[in-house]
Formats: structure tokens, sequence, C-alpha cells
């Protein structure tokens, strides 16, 4: 099991954005309302979760099996943020980098490779066009936009400026 630092990939922002929202809609995870069954697409691909007195973190075995975990003092939006954050480590610091050993990857550093898992669950989380409806509809309501999305206001508001609507 390696723990060494994951190198950030050579993917662009734009690239890892569109790859989190292609991965998405290939598993088919978002309800009427836009919202992303998370906890469902760890299950497809063979994952685990597990609670605890534990940082966020993932700790992937091989290929189809891998554990996040979360600890038990934070909200569910933002468990399913660290959830989608640590799906962006198994697909692109894993899969992505073809990586055949297990790994572990763990949440609160300030690097490349964690900007590129926050991408990736922003956009895993609020694809870009339904959140442009959304956001359209509900006239940029933050904290509305955050109750439909079940994320935190603060998330709203940076997809929307990353979007270019603010």
């Amino acid at each position: 099991m390696s723990s060494l630092a994951a190198e950030p990939t050579r993917l662009s922002n734009a690239a890892i954005r569109e790859y989190a929202e292609r991965i998405g809609e290939h598993y088919n995870i978002y309800d009427r309302a836009g919202t992303a069954d998370v906890r469902a697409l760890v299950r497809e691909l063979g994952g685990s979760i597990a609670i605890g007195d534990t940082r966020e973190s993932l700790r992937v075995i091989r290929e189809g099996q891998f554990v996040i975990y979360l600890p038990r003092v934070t909200s569910s939006r933002r468990d399913r943020f660290t959830i989608a954050h640590e799906l962006g480590h198994y697909f692109l610091h894993y899969l992505h980098a073809k990586r055949a050993d297990g790994a572990i990857f763990g949440r609160g550093e300030r690097n490349d490779v964690e900007t590129q898992a926050n991408v990736f669950a922003a956009s895993l989380l609020m694809p870009a066009e339904p959140f442009r409806k959304t956001y359209a509809r509900l006239r940029g309501d933050t904290h509305a936009i955050a109750r439909i999305l079940e994320v935190s206001p603060a998330a709203v508001e940076v997809r929307a400026q990353v979007l270019g609507l603010r």
C-alpha cells in the first residue's frame, strides 16, 4: 500500500470538469432536481464509506475496492462534497494515473492534487448546464440552490464564479 504523495494529473481543469460530468452522466447519478447520488456511485464502483473517529481520506486496495473515510462530526453536505472529492482522487490520481498498487489519499493539504480533486467534486455535484439552469431559475439564490443540490452555499458561490455567473 503506497502512501506516497500523488502526482497531479496532466489534465486541465476544463478536462477534469468534463471528465467528472461524463462520469456522473455515465453512471446516471442525477435525480430530476439535479442532485447527485454520490453514495450510490461509490457502491456501484465497488467502494464503501466508513464513518468514525478519523479524518477525511480514501484508501484504495485495488481497482473496484476502496474505502472513503468520513469523520463523525461533519454535516451531510460536507460529507457529500468529501465523497465527491475522494472520488476525484480515485478517478484522477488512481484510475487515470493507471496505478496498480494500493494507495492512500488524505485530505487537508493545499496543493495541485487537492485542487484537482476539488474541481472534480464541484463538477460531479454541480454539472455546468444543469447548474446554470437552476441558477437562472432561482435567480442566483445561493441558499435555495444549495438546498436542492445538497451542497454548501459556499460551494454554490464558488461554482457560480467558476462558471462566470457572478
